[in-house]
């Protein structure tokens, strides 16, 4: 057996071939060894198959106590032991009665409208979730929020399928996980980038959430890995980024935009070839939006190299007056 099937077998805490601790990263789906750099990466096996409420309760004694928040009642449902037997313990003689109070238990949970919603909304949440190869742990956040969206009565009347995408969506973004909201509706019928927009700024609006703006300098490795652009690049557009931070000029903008603009700045000045079509390509932007961003930061680091220059040149007059001064002394 390999060593990456050894991995998949621990609990991922601590890796099988030389006992360094795992970390994970989210965004690439792998679990990674701090220590030997091994790559164990993860499976989607789950205890829930999306079936109906009264299958999965016939199926509650193989799920063991395990909890999920993948399902709809987190794996804890009311259940009507076959036992017969009362709280005290006591035999129940009446065994036709508790049968069909068992069926009729059976039926009220299935027949629940909540219920059906959060089984259809999970299926759709799942099935994204394993098409984009996103972890468990993204589908699991975007059923929570897709629960307290229902709790609030925010899906009458609205796409279940448009409001699990806005909720990955806003999971991808809790997480860090830079993913276009483009990818998500390719997956979902009658549903375009335009709903799910919708969707999205809807949550967020009558749920209050806040999500925080991704950070420019982590798209820069992953814009130019796509564009096959080296390192020397890459850390000449970080510098780029340093010095335009907090400009008026650029403030509002994308951060993707911004970091695929130092890149083909940054390119330039190393003078590694590459064009505004490739770097397009690979922070998925149009030219014309790759374009503007270069000329803008362009005019920055212009300016501010002028300045630099200009306060240089007056440091250096004032050090030679001294320098005169002394001497004429």
């Amino acid at each position: 057996m390999s060593i990456q099937n050894n991995l998949l077998n621990t609990d991922h805490s601590r890796c099988a071939s030389c006992n360094g601790v795992v970390i994970s990263d989210i965004e690439k789906n792998e679990n990674i060894c701090s220590n030997c750099g091994v790559v164990a990466r993860e499976n989607y096996h789950t205890s829930y198959s999306g079936s109906h409420a009264a299958s999965e309760l016939d199926r509650s004694q193989e799920l063991q106590g395990q909890t999920s928040l993948m399902m709809y009642d987190i794996s804890l449902p009311t259940l009507i032991d076959k036992k017969n037997v009362d709280a005290s313990g006591k035999q129940i003689h009446r065994h036709v009665e508790m049968e069909k109070l068992r069926k009729l238990n059976k039926f009220t949970v299935s027949n629940n409208s909540k219920t059906r919603n959060l089984n259809k909304a999970m299926k759709e949440i799942r099935k994204i979730t394993e098409i984009l190869g996103l972890r468990m742990l993204i589908a699991e956040r975007a059923f929570y929020i897709y629960r307290k969206a229902l709790g609030k009565g925010l899906i009458k009347g609205r796409s279940i399928a448009g409001i699990a995408a806005a909720a990955i969506y806003i999971a991808c973004k809790d997480a860090g996980i830079m993913f276009p909201i483009d990818k998500i509706g390719e997956h979902i019928e009658n549903l375009d980038r335009k709903n799910i927009v919708h969707y999205y700024k809807f949550l967020l609006r009558q749920m209050k959430m806040s999500v925080a703006s991704p950070n420019p300098y982590q798209i820069v490795s992953r814009i130019a890995d796509r564009a096959g652009l080296g390192g020397k690049t890459q850390r000449k557009a970080l510098e780029i980024l340093n010095k335009i931070e907090g400009n008026p000029i650029v403030s509002g903008k994308k951060p993707v935009s911004l970091a695929a603009g130092s890149l083909y700045l940054a390119a330039l000045k190393t003078r590694e070839h590459t064009t505004q079509l490739r770097i397009a390509i690979a922070s998925e932007l149009s030219t014309i939006t790759i374009r503007k961003r270069y000329l803008e930061i362009a005019k920055i680091i212009e300016k501010s190299d002028t300045t630099n220059s200009s306060q240089d040149k007056e440091g250096l007059d004032c050090s030679t007056v001294c320098m005169a001064k002394n001497l004429d002394k």
